[in-house]
């Protein structure tokens, strides 16, 4: 199958699956607030953030063999992909068991996590040990599904997921709806977890038997010495990233209270929506980035990124805008005004979901290149500027300082460092062309979305408001973008690339000329 075909299959079943996943989150949500309440939900939160903390003993491995994959992988090696994907799996058993075992020996100190215990919750503890099970369960079968990732066949590993969850939240909301045993609802989870690991596996060993075969040589040596290499740079990358990006539940629980951790829950099951999608669009790219950067021409590869970016910047914008002025009208039809949070609250996370995501292009290329080492202190820095900058503005803002750290630390460290460092040692160019585009982008977005707000404060709260605040989110942003980018050279490129995608996605359903 051709890579246009591939990319084509890929964005059509991914996003189907991801949007179906999506709804389901959505009415579980509903269903489990309706059934369980705020502390139950708070809780769900605060130990999802407390097991990305333990995801740190991963430590970046997936990510060094990923992109060692890459090469072997548009070359049909398939000894070489043997030895890595064995190294994947004992690597992966091994995390597993460290999870779990990390992860109960928290358990004792739940308490220093919450500042205030909620009443009417049993068994907490074991709660959170059921969680800690799922995640490590997950971890057995992660090396199949990046096997799928390599060969541009995510599409089957969404599909799956979206089917099993659709089983998984019928059977979770009739129990919750007979019983409100929210044990009886992660039993289910767990269950739903190794189902969908052990079908991708099959499936995965179905289209490369090769996985399944006894006769593995050793790794050379050269390519085991880069995944160290990698992995050690990784593991400061990977701290940053949790402490950035997974403690921000933690913090809150700790200096403002569980309730609120629901409250910004749904508001971060929105933007995790949006992110779902996002890392679905490219999950479907970045493997042909891979195979372009491990085979082009350099000048082949900044134009690459320079279309990326634009795109990313185009995206993330119109995502930003809508968020912003789509949260609360959405929250009040969802849950109901008891489930907002502040204003000031609600800019803070569409501001860190706009910086955060423009820096998705960034990372993803500097992984396929293998720009592992360059920047692995600021990683540390970063982590550490954030949390000591979230703890002091949380005891003067509340959650708003929390927010304001993770931007702070973000705009003060990775929004510079990391363009830095990809396009010296990526590109052998300045970055100061990437900065001037950040800054324009982000001037145009900041336009339209004045002026998307201008129009969708003319509609009330009702459905009909809403409905309208949507046609105006939908047109407006993208009309200002049209009209300001329509003749660059990257819109060119990525009109004409949609048209032959919008083609791709109905051939199968245009009559042929048997059928006129």
């Amino acid at each position: 199958m051709s890579e246009a075909k591939n990319l084509t299959k890929n964005l059509k079943y991914t996003m189907l699956g991801e949007a179906i996943l999506a709804v389901l989150k959505f009415v579980t949500r509903w269903v489990f607030i309706f059934f369980l309440g705020k502390e139950y939900l708070g809780l769900s939160g605060l130990f999802a953030d407390i097991l990305s903390m333990l995801s740190l003993a991963e430590l970046g491995f997936g990510i060094s063999v990923t992109y060692s994959l890459y090469r072997p992988a548009a070359q049909g090696d398939t000894e070489l992909m043997k030895s890595l994907v064995q190294l994947y799996r004992r690597v992966y058993q091994i995390v597993s068991v460290v999870v779990f075992a990390a992860g109960l020996a928290l358990t004792p100190f739940l308490d220093f996590f919450i500042k205030e215990m909620p009443e009417g919750v049993g068994h907490i503890p074991l709660i959170y040990i059921l969680n800690v099970v799922n995640v490590s369960v997950s971890y057995l079968f992660a090396y199949k599904s990046t096997i799928l990732f390599v060969y541009q066949k995510k599409y089957i590993d969404g599909m799956i997921r979206a089917g099993v969850a659709l089983a998984a939240v019928a059977v979770q909301t009739a129990v919750l709806w007979k019983t409100g045993n929210y044990l009886y609802y992660l039993y289910i989870s767990i269950t739903a977890t190794l189902v969908q690991n052990i079908a991708i596996s099959r499936r995965a060993d179905g289209l490369y038997p090769y996985l399944n075969e006894k006769k593995i040589k050793p790794l050379p040596d050269y390519i085991l010495q880069d995944i160290r290499g990698n992995v050690r740079a990784m593991i400061l990358h990977r701290v940053g990233t949790v402490a950035v990006f997974s403690t921000d539940n933690i913090l809150i629980s700790k200096f403002v209270g569980l309730a609120t951790v629901g409250l910004y829950s749904n508001y971060m099951l929105i933007r995790g929506f949006l992110n779902v999608m996002i890392n679905a669009l490219f999950q479907t790219i970045t493997p042909l980035m891979g195979k372009l950067n491990a085979t082009a021409a350099m000048e082949h590869r900044q134009e690459a990124f320079r279309i990326l970016y634009f795109f990313s910047a185009w995206l993330f914008g119109w995502m930003s805008i809508c968020l912003l002025w789509l949260y609360d009208p959405f929250i009040h039809i969802w849950l109901g005004e008891d489930y907002f949070l502040p204003k000031t609250v609600v800019l803070m996370i569409v501001v860190n979901f706009y910086v955060s995501s423009m820096r998705i292009p960034v990372s993803n290329t500097r992984s396929t290149i293998g720009l592992f080492r360059d920047n692995r202190y600021q990683a540390i820095l970063e982590a550490v500027l954030n949390l000591g900058i979230s703890v002091i503005l949380a005891q003067q803002w509340g959650i708003t300082g929390i927010l304001a750290g993770t931007l702070i630390s973000t705009l003060t460290l990775a929004f510079w460092v990391e363009p830095l460092g990809l396009y010296r040692y990526g590109f052998k160019q300045s970055a100061s062309v990437f900065f001037i585009r950040y800054f324009f982008y982000f001037i145009v977005t900041v336009a339209a979305c004045a002026l998307t707000g201008f129009f969708c404060g003319m509609t009330d709260e009702s459905f009909l408001g809403f409905l309208i605040k949507i046609l105006f989110c939908m047109v407006i942003p993208n009309g200002v973008y049209l009209a300001v980018y329509r003749r660059t050279r990257e819109f060119r490129f990525l009109k004409d690339m949609a048209k032959g995608i919008v083609i791709r996605l109905f051939a199968d359903h245009l009559p042929t000329e048997d059928d006129m």
